[in-house]
């Protein structure tokens, strides 16, 4: 008890240092809790909602429409002891007055949805949509169609070959995923309606699906395997219904969702890190203080056993102290990002901290605050009490076991941040790639910071007395520059890194390197109508691109082995490869093309022949691949590949792999095949439209509407922008993170001031006696740390030209572009920052009178 009580005293007593101690710590956990809080509410609702989302149990769905067959054996194996829905989606234009839009239809019966609900803001039911003409659809689709008056009969909407009219608008419906982006607005009509549309249409992209309900005490995956079993029996193992059950929902969105918290917790383990180093900093300049107290207390009898604790104590209570005020801070951050993430995540999600977290903020602010101190704690060793009661310094020669200790005090700090990351990141991979990465950028900033303050010493042989006063400071107190150094430098690497990657991504999308973005991408153009398509355009004097067939078809073999088996994928055995080959995809969009689009390079293998395959030929046709694809379905050049194009089967080899700018929102295909082969297949086209003015896009999407109302006009402008606003919602999360990191710096450096103000303030008094004034220490103090937080920007910034470069190569194919303006304006605001920070903190000292000097001599 007596230790506890000297411990308290001694942390009252030192109340500023407890202050900053606590109040930097909480900052760099406050950002890890509000991540990991938000993170277990976004999986606790998608685990609660699961089945909501699917709307089922188990979901059959396939690309057309399941034969009796197949639904008599779904009817078999499932039971009679069911409840059953259906759903049919695609995407076509519907048109009101004088607007047309890309809309999409979910076509549905009267059970559906089987799990979930409308919510309309009429009295309106299923049952409407099934014996009358009229659709559901909200309030902003309606408005982007110029409908403002819901009454039945008074609004005439057009799909296809039919009118109908709005029924009701609804505020949320039940088809539900974890985005809110979609490429089009939904609108709900009766299964019933679609005869006499004509939209449905050869090789339209329509989505069929069967829902089913079971018994709570049914066993719906032991149903999915045998239900699997059966349909691969049934088609000789090549079977063309996709079946789903909420295990597939919770894998896809599980991915997703991490995708979100993933990236953010990462950069909150570098808030983290930092507030960290400014931890120590300040346990160390804390201990420093109290050796001669530690030396008077071991005179005394006390044992190093004793120190250890004492001074554990006071660690483990300043950590618990910040766990609880970054819990505390977590729950004003924790509601910041859905307002982030709005519109890439669910609405309504409930936001909670639960007692894992809490348990967790506890466990990392105690153990936090001891694995920080470490590498400063061990000192403790070498205090020598006879030498600090003399006055004399400590021996500056340390024995190999104590080098072999202090060194060895930094591992459980570097293993814990090791670790974080890779529970943080999801895989070993990826946090071993994080955590090198940050390694590699901190030991640049450490070894750059270091050459820096040493080479003050130079600098300080000015003529001016300002620089020659900043600079020896800085060159006299190189481990608290650096360590402030370090913090900022990090920070605004993070919040410089961003920029970098996110304009080199905005500009490929809207304006990719010599490639020229259309208008207009268009969907579902008929055999039949392709010569008046193209005549229709001639006309309207908009320039058609690429237009090109399209023809489905199923993968069966490669090199005489099955592509899809129920349980694992070719050539492997693992676990994970079984999970993969489950939802394997068998149909594909092949095409053909007599010259490759700019969009496109090969870069293995040969162009493919220009000379028109023959049937009756004995070698296979000539393939080419788009190379993600190639290395997803372990595809290689020189690979026999067995197809099935409307009921032929077609063996094919591999002539190239080539890749695909997809940003170039031009008809593209993962698989290409040699002229001749697909010609006289039955097809449909892609197309695209571009040089068209944007006051004449809304006649030209009307005109097209009225001369081919089966064909889907996507607005590729609107499309652009959709992709540019996720980006934009990202790069702010990772922003919003990386600013906390600052903010932790900020606090260090308020700190480290406040601490070398009062440990130079004899300097200061004395400058004053000599007849220096207010503004030379201001100004000391404004060079000194300007010089930190430029010094520490700068190469910020030139460290983050070259992992941004990196990142861009690795992840988005090279599409980097630096970003001038936003680097100026963070080497500007952080050096300003810095130097108001410092400001603030030496103030007090600054006004003090330098009579305490004179009364402290006497």
């Amino acid at each position: 008890m007596l230790w506890i009580r000297m411990g308290l005293r001694e942390l009252v007593k030192n109340r500023g240092f407890a202050l900053f101690f606590i109040l930097n710590l909480s900052l760099g956990l406050a950002g890890f809790i509000a991540i990991h809080s938000f993170g277990r509410s976004l999986n606790r609702h998608l685990d609660e909602n699961l089945k909501d989302i699917l709307t089922a149990d188990l979901v059959l769905s396939s690309n057309s429409p399941l034969t009796p067959e197949e639904l008599a054996l779904a009817r078999e194996v499932l039971g009679p002891d069911t409840s059953q829905a259906r759903l049919i989606r695609f995407y076509t234009m519907v048109k009101s007055g004088g607007n047309a839009r890309l809309i999409q239809v979910m076509a549905i019966d009267e059970p559906y949805p089987l799990y979930g609900s409308f919510l309309l803001e009429g009295k309106s039911t299923n049952r409407d949509l099934q014996k009358n003409p009229c659709v559901f659809m909200t309030r902003d689709t309606a408005h982007s169609l110029g409908v403002n008056d819901k009454t039945a009969g008074n609004t005439s909407l057009v799909l296809g070959n039919k009118s109908f009219f709005l029924q009701d608008f609804f505020i949320t419906d039940p088809d539900k995923s974890l985005t809110a982006i979609e490429l089009a607005p939904k609108i709900y009509m009766g299964i019933r309606q679609l005869e006499g549309t004509g939209l449905i249409r050869f090789g339209s992209r329509i989505r069929y699906s069967h829902y089913f309900k079971f018994n709570r005490e049914t066993d719906v995956p032991a149903l999915t395997a045998k239900l699997g079993l059966k349909f691969t029996e049934a088609s000789s193992g090549r079977p063309r219904v996709h079946i789903h059950d909420i295990r597939d929902v919770n894998q896809r969105l599980g991915r997703v969702a991490g995708y979100f918290t993933g990236y953010m917790g990462l950069v909150s383990v570098v808030a983290l890190f930092l507030a960290g180093i400014a931890t120590a900093y300040l346990f160390r300049g804390y201990l420093n203080l109290k050796q001669q107290q530690i030396a008077i207390l071991m005179s005394l009898g006390a044992r190093h056993w004793d120190i250890y604790l004492y001074i554990s104590f006071q660690l483990i209570l300043l950590g618990t102290l910040a766990s609880c005020l970054s819990i505390l801070l977590s729950l004003f951050l924790t509601p910041a990002f859905p307002i982030i993430f709005k519109g890439l995540i669910p609405a309504h999600i409930r936001l909670a901290t639960d007692p894992a977290t809490l348990v967790l903020a506890l466990g990392m602010g105690m153990a936090g605050s001891l694995v920080f101190c470490l590498p400063v704690f061990v000192s403790i060793f070498g205090i020598k009490p006879l030498r600090l009661l003399r006055g004399t310094h400590e021996n500056r020669k340390k024995t190999m076991s104590r080098k072999l200790g202090q060194a060895a005090s930094f591992l459980p700090g570097l293993a814990a941040f090791f670790l974080v990351s890779v529970v943080v990141a999801g895989s070993m991979r990826d946090g071993s790639i994080f955590a090198a990465g940050f390694t590699l950028a901190l030991a640049f900033l450490s070894v750059m910071g270091w050459l820096i303050f040493s080479g003050c010493q130079n600098l300080s042989h000015t003529r001016n007395l300002v620089g020659r006063i900043a600079f020896r400071n800085l060159f006299r107190n190189k481990w608290s520059s650096l360590s402030c150094f370090v913090t900022i430098a990090m920070g605004a690497f993070l919040i410089s890194i961003i920029p970098q990657v996110q304009k080199g991504l905005q500009n490929e999308i809207m304006r990719p390197e010599g490639l020229k973005i259309p208008v207009f991408f268009l969907v579902d153009i008929q055999d039949e109508q392709k010569e008046l398509f193209i005549e229709f355009m001639t006309h309207e004097k908009a320039v058609l691109a690429n237009l090109s067939p399209m023809v489905r078809g199923r993968i069966l073999t490669v090199n005489q082995n099955p592509f899809y088996d129920e349980n694992r994928l070719p050539g492997s055995d693992s676990a994970g490869s079984r999970r993969q080959g489950r939802g394997r995809r068998m149909e594909f969009n092949f095409s053909y093309r007599q010259h490759l689009d700019l969009s496109e390079t090969i870069v293995k293998g040969e162009p493919l022949s220009q000379t028109p395959w023959d049937f009756n030929a004995t070698l296979p046709f000539e393939i080419s691949v788009e190379k993600s694809f190639a290395q997803q379905y372990g595809l290689k050049l020189g690979d026999r590949v067995g197809f099935e194009i409307q009921g032929i089967p077609l063996d094919g080899q591999i002539k190239n792999l080539r890749t695909v700018r997809w940003n170039s929102f031009s008809p593209n295909f993962f698989l290409l095949f040699q002229d001749g082969v697909l010609n006289d297949a039955p097809k449909t086209f892609l197309a695209a439209i571009a040089q068209v003015a944007p006051d004449k896009r809304q006649a030209l999407k009307n005109a097209i509407v009225d001369a081919f109302p089966n064909v889907s006009v996507i607005d590729v402008t609107q499309m652009a922008g959709t992709l540019l606003s996720i980006t934009d919602k990202l790069s702010l999360s990772i922003r919003f993170m990386a600013w906390l990191a600052i903010a932790a710096g900020l606090v260090s450096i308020f700190s480290i001031a406040r601490h070398e103000a009062r440990k130079n303030e004899n300097q200061i008094n004395l400058l004053k006696i000599l007849g220096s004034d207010f503004k030379l220490i201001r100004a000391v103090t404004l060079l000194e740390f300007g010089f930190i937080g430029f010094t520490a920007a700068l190469f910020a910034i030139l460290l983050s030209f070259g992992f941004s470069r990196a990142i861009s190569w690795y992840f988005f194919d090279s599409h980097w572009l630096f970003d001038l303006k936003i680097s100026f304006m963070i080497l500007f605001l952080t050096t300003c920052i810095c130097m108001g920070t410092a400001l603030t903190a030496s103030r007090k000292v600054m006004k003090a009178k330098p009579v305490k000097l004179l009364a402290n001599s006497g």
